[in-house]
């Protein structure tokens, strides 16, 4: 079932999105289809599901600290994914475990999670970009963003039109930013889950999965809008990856930023690096990408 068919307006809270019902041993099936533009499955809702999938079966007291996920098909909002989870290492640090996402007959994801007790060891991290005092509740929204350009963004995989309910989305200096005449090939922003969620750190973890899909990819396309014309461009994620180094506050701001480290021969490769308001490295994630043009 598709979020427009349970609500007028889609409008669900991300926590209702990632909902799971269990369906046998190590089998838990998705309530909720998140659709994107192209009529397919957001990504983000098939990672914040698996991942959630995963910590169903994970012991506790070790927090998620990595995720593998391959896109293999696109899935269809309209039809519930089953995710089969079979822990694949138990061991004294370290918990491993596979899950494959299926509609029907056709395989739509596969990814690996790994969990980990909390051990001391040496400790540096990337420092956030954030300028200091700049307060995310204040800057522009998508929907502050001038419809010509808009228009023009959404030729470049799809962007543009899409506002998500579910993510609190903030730009600085959107028109530099978006507009390919100024952009570069990196993007920064904030965003969270605008509702509060439950203090419970896998729900977190699987929102913050979630989050972890939106825009994270225009970083590959920001340099070449002024130069596409009319020429439309597709887009579409090959496999994610999330590198989760302390647990996420997904209902309170982070700060993104994501470069493109290469595109070439119809991919693109995009890196992010998310901090919490104090400034705190949170997780790294990459992206591999098809981008090709469509004509």
């Amino acid at each position: 079932m598709s979020t427009t068919d349970l609500t007028p307006d889609g409008a669900i809270t991300l926590a209702d999105r990632l909902q799971l019902k269990p369906a046998g041993p190590g089998r838990w099936r998705s309530l909720h289809g998140d659709a994107n533009q192209n009529g397919r499955s957001y990504g983000g809702q098939l990672l914040g599901q698996a991942l959630r999938a995963a910590l169903m079966e994970a012991p506790e007291g070790r927090p998620p600290t990595m995720m593998q996920f391959l896109f293999l098909q696109g899935a269809m909002p309209d039809q519930p994914i089953v995710f089969d989870v079979k822990r694949l290492q138990d061991g004294k640090r370290f918990t491993s475990l596979h899950v494959r996402g299926a509609q029907g007959e056709r395989t739509v994801l596969d990814a690996q999670v790994s969990c980990a007790l909390p051990l001391p060891g040496p400790a540096h991290a990337e420092v956030s970009l954030a300028p200091a005092g700049e307060r995310p509740e204040a800057l522009p929204t998508l929907d502050d963003v001038p419809p010509a350009l808009r228009d023009q963004i959404a030729l470049m995989g799809g962007y543009g039109r899409d506002c998500n309910a579910a993510i609190d989305f903030r730009m600085p200096d959107p028109l530099r930013q978006l507009d390919g005449a100024t952009a570069r090939p990196h993007f920064r922003y904030w965003m969270k889950v605008p509702q509060a969620l439950p203090d419970n750190p896998h729900l977190h973890a699987a929102a913050f999965a979630y989050l972890s899909d939106w825009w994270l990819n225009y970083c590959i396309l920001a340099p070449h809008l002024s130069r596409a014309g009319e020429r439309g461009m597709y887009i579409a994620s090959l496999n994610h990856a999330l590198w989760l180094h302390a647990p996420p506050r997904s209902d309170r701001w982070l700060h993104v930023h994501a470069v493109c480290a290469h595109a070439a021969h119809g991919r693109g490769l995009a890196i992010a690096q998310y901090h919490d308001e104090d400034g705190r490295h949170i997780a790294t994630a990459t992206q591999d990408c098809l981008v090709t043009h469509t004509d």
